[in-house]
């Protein structure tokens, strides 16, 4: 015979057992003592909290034969028979596979009928929200009036699936997450109760896995003790990679930026058997608590140990919560999806990479909002970039504040001043480029992927910014004239001067064509022909490659995003 399940073993049989749900049992025991019974009661939370377990419970109570304030007992013969499973008058339905309009009307046929052996006759309704819009129709009457001997109780994990017509009829409980702590004394009285020897670790880890289900805590410690005494290392090999330490290690990655890092780990968590839906929800747990942290609310994220707390509470204050929100967002996308695809954890990937890439290091931006006055910066704001002067003819007093999008025939070098404030314009665009294309994340979300194959290269004749590209594909989806000028208004909204854009392939660009101005272009005096001309002055150190650019985990990601028409091994 095969040995009964520690959940089913240890189900609550006394309204003492049942933990975390002390609002419900304060509530229901007034009830009982007062004779204030309703006719239907809906039971909503999260699965393994105690649902079912609550309308076995109430069923036991409200036809126990022992004294009111003593109910349920778990001794009479009526208590005993439900925690038996065999009194007639308790009527389990799972709504899951009886969801029709006939499977309703098939029960509601039998109502009328007196109990059998109890007071009541309790019909339990599990997954409630399961069933169809004409077996909830045919069910409405009854649950408005039902016969005095009758009482309903509905459970569900999906509330918000419940029409209001049946809300508004039944009075409504809802079930919390167990707190870790109060999961770790229900196992650890368990164990010494079933002669299993566990860590305290041990403990801690099943307890946290479990997300506050009380179910999944015991069905992990059923699990974890055919193998003898219970330790945390066994613990951490049996639940592979989804265990505590990974999904800490993605998040301090994902703050640090380091992707590369991340993506890593969570190949190393999926090749050791972690579901990646699995991840992706502890991770939007995770984002989640973060983000209740940041805005002051992190009394709400009970799940922690105080060490973990602390270093939590940390990094929320230095997260910026639109990212925080928006990752928390994806990450839950990514759990809710059913297919697994040819590469299951590509989705959990693709959502890191989108919620990481430019995210911290953790210092707020101290960069202006598009449209706002421009902010006081390191760099000291360069001029607008001066025209080029005509040949012939007298110079304007006043520069136009554009240059002009062609050049004239017959332009020349700027002067050396002019140059240099280009120079500082160009620099500064050069310094703050993995600022620029994370702002463009909140404008333009596909110019900003984009934007990953582009660098500063330098300024041309006409002293515009050449944005040099890997590929002419990329090139010209954002050489397109709406995507250059949605560049070019962020870029000077965050530098505070005008600057157009030139986009050019790299291997086409040489800052030494008549054309273009080098960065730095020094002269030779012209009273020492013999000396010979010197090296061009370095220009000013490229713009870093994108931390990713090289990975060809990425190059692969932007191909299925469709922003890469290649891959490169």
């Amino acid at each position: 015979m095969a040995q009964q399940a520690l959940y089913r073993k240890w189900r609550p049989q006394t309204f003492e057992d049942l933990i975390g749900q002390e609002h419900v049992v304060r509530t229901l025991r007034n009830a009982l003592r007062l004779g204030h019974l309703h006719h239907a009661y809906l039971l909503a939370g999260p699965r393994g909290t105690g649902k079912t377990t609550t309308a076995r419970l109430l069923a036991k109570a409200v036809n126990c034969l022992a004294p009111m304030e003593e109910r349920p007992c778990d001794k009479c013969e009526i208590c005993q028979a439900v925690s038996a499973g065999r009194l007639m008058d308790l009527i389990e339905i799972d709504a899951a596979s009886n969801t029709g309009v006939d499977d309703v009307r098939d029960l509601l046929e039998r109502i009328n009928f007196q109990p059998a052996q109890a007071r009541y006759k309790v019909y339990v309704i599990d997954e409630v929200h399961m069933l169809s819009n004409s077996a909830f129709n045919a069910l409405l009457k009854t649950l408005e009036e039902p016969p005095p001997h009758v009482i309903f109780v509905l459970a569900t994990t999906e509330v918000h699936k419940i029409p209001a017509t049946v809300l508004s009829r039944c009075q409504r409980f809802e079930f919390r997450r167990i707190p870790v702590e109060l999961l770790v004394g229900r196992l650890r009285d368990i164990a010494a109760a079933e002669d299993i020897e566990i860590e305290p670790e041990a403990l801690a880890l099943i307890a946290r896995t479990a997300t506050g289900s009380v179910r999944d805590a015991i069905s992990l410690l059923d699990q974890m003790a055919s193998g003898g005494t219970v330790t945390a290392e066994q613990v951490r090999l049996i639940l592979g990679a989804e265990r505590r330490e990974v999904i800490h290690a993605l998040i301090r990655a994902w703050f640090a930026g380091q992707s590369s890092t991340a993506l890593e780990v969570l190949n190393r968590a999926v090749d050791g058997g972690a579901d990646p839906r699995q991840l992706a929800r502890q991770l939007a747990d995770t984002m989640r608590g973060l983000l209740l942290m940041r805005m002051g609310a992190e009394e709400l994220w009970v799940e922690l140990t105080a060490e973990e707390r602390r270093e939590f509470q940390n990094l929320a204050q230095q997260a910026d919560p639109g990212r925080l929100a928006a990752a928390a967002r994806l990450f839950s996308e990514v759990a809710s999806e059913r297919g697994a695809g040819w590469q299951p954890q590509l989705p959990l990937e693709l959502a890191f990479v989108e919620s990481a890439v430019g995210a911290m290091p953790v210092a707020p931006v101290q960069s202006p909002n598009p449209g706002s006055a421009p902010a006081a910066r390191n760099i000291a704001p360069a001029p607008a970039p001066v025209p080029i002067a005509p040949s012939q003819g007298p110079q304007p007093s006043v520069p136009p504040a554009r240059p002009p999008e062609v050049a004239q025939p017959g332009s020349v070098t700027p002067a050396p001043a002019q140059a240099a404030d280009m120079d500082s314009l160009v620099g500064d665009v050069v310094s703050r480029w993995p600022d620029i294309k994370s702002q463009m994340r909140a404008v333009d979300l596909s110019l900003s992927a984009l934007l990953n194959d582009a660098r500063p290269l330098g300024q041309d004749g006409d002293g515009q910014l050449v944005l040099g590209f890997k590929h002419n594909f990329h090139r010209g989806k954002v050489n397109t004239p709406e995507n250059r000028a949605t560049l070019e208004s962020l870029i000077s909204k965050l530098l505070g001067s005008p600057l157009r854009i030139r986009c050019e392939l790299e291997k086409d660009w040489s800052g030494s064509t008549s054309s273009s101005v080098p960065l730095a272009a020094p002269t030779t005096p012209a009273s020492s022909p013999s000396t010979p001309p010197a090296s061009p002055a370095p220009r000013l150190s490229q713009a870093p490659e994108d931390l990713l650019d090289g990975d060809p985990l990425i190059r692969r990601a932007r191909v299925e995003l469709g922003a890469d028409p290649k891959i490169v091994e």
